[in-house]
């Protein structure tokens, strides 16, 4: 099962989520050398509202910064940067992480 359990104070700045993956999808490290299924940490570092999401997945080390800026025609440029062990950043990574972020976004509008 995948989600997420956002702690009482939700997208502010010290807030702690549980995370529940398929550790499987998650490439060569994922694969071979955890459970199935993980749960992690993640720590919010910073929140601009409608501008900046700086998260920290404390079990991998992977900082992740989501930037946001007005694009053409209503829309939103999102920019994805990654910092951490290179042994946990794959090629694909942002890729899939902005996939997501988008399917969800769709979800939302969709409500």
């Amino acid at each position: 099962m995948h989600g997420v359990r956002p702690d009482r104070r939700g997208l502010a700045r010290g807030a702690r989520w549980q995370v529940t993956a398929d550790a499987r999808t998650g490439g060569f490290v994922g694969t071979f050398l955890r459970r199935p299924e993980t749960t992690q940490t993640v720590a919010v570092v910073e929140v601009r509202e409608g501008q900046l999401l700086r998260l920290l997945f404390a079990g991998d080390g992977i900082e992740a910064e989501v930037r946001l800026e007005p694009a053409s025609n209503g829309h939103t440029r999102v920019m994805l940067a990654l910092e951490g062990p290179l042994f946990r950043l794959s090629r694909s990574l942002p890729r899939r992480a902005l996939s997501r972020l988008y399917a969800l976004c769709q979800t939302a509008a969709e409500l």
